[in-house]
């Protein structure tokens, strides 16, 4: 692991010599390669995690251009995942990176996060987070949920049998009212940056921090301290 590359990283305190040998360490699973997705994606590459596989099945469109900073023009029509690991890969050769060109479904979930030291939410739809959720909480992953919507965004890291799960919280997510989502453009970069601080944290063994909501727009935080359902039928006590 090349010092020089993370130096300014490892001068962080709650980081260090110590935390960044531990990142380097950990194998992340991504699901969904788009705005959010691409963002996180390259944030954790840049901030030395070992590994990360980035599962996606879809193909990059103009409307994906205006929110991430990862794809080009040129990228259009290609599959996102196998963009993202040829460029990722050219930006730090230290970590492994690999695109999985399929689509997450039950039947292949639980083979596709094997060996995952935390999974990240890049989708955008409840059934599969759910879906993700259930597996996750079944196995023991941790993982971080984040979404989207307008000028909001939303994210929360869910440690199984230790905080609320995403089932817990699913009944206060409003639903979309089209099926094509408004985002402003600047909103998915800052909230793949959250998403990655709450991973970052996780791998360090650090406690994550609730429910973080943030308007981009009127620019306005709140950290809701969720507690776990104790009926939920994914996380709860049976």
């Amino acid at each position: 692991m090349g010092k020089d590359r993370y130096r300014r990283q490892i001068l962080v305190k709650e980081v260090g010599q110590k935390g960044q040998k531990t990142l380097a360490s950990k194998h992340a699973i991504l699901s969904g390669g788009g705005g959010l997705g691409s963002n996180s994606a390259n944030l954790l590459v840049r901030m030395g995690i070992g590994s990360i596989n980035i599962i996606d099945y879809d193909t990059i469109d103009k409307t994906n251009l205006h929110r991430t900073s990862v794809f080009s023009e040129k990228d259009v029509g290609k599959n996102k995942a196998l963009v993202l690991e040829k460029r990722l890969q050219s930006v730090n050769t230290d970590v492994q990176v690999k695109g999985i060109n399929k689509k997450v479904t039950s039947k292949n979930i639980e083979s596709l996060i094997n060996n995952a030291d935390v999974i990240l939410d890049g989708t955008d739809n409840i059934p599969l987070r759910l879906l993700i959720n259930e597996k996750a909480i079944k196995h023991k992953i941790p993982w971080v949920y984040a979404g989207v919507y307008e000028t909001v965004g939303m994210v929360m890291a869910i440690l199984p049998k230790k905080t609320a799960c995403f089932h817990c919280i699913t009944p206060t997510i409003p639903a979309p009212k089209t099926t094509e989502i408004p985002v402003l453009g600047s909103l998915p970069a800052t909230i793949a940056a959250i998403q990655c601080n709450e991973v970052i944290k996780i791998l360090l063994g650090k406690q994550p921090a609730g429910l973080l909501i943030y308007d981009v727009w009127n620019q306005c935080f709140d950290i809701l301290d969720i507690k776990r359902n104790p009926c939920c039928p994914i996380c709860g006590k049976k």
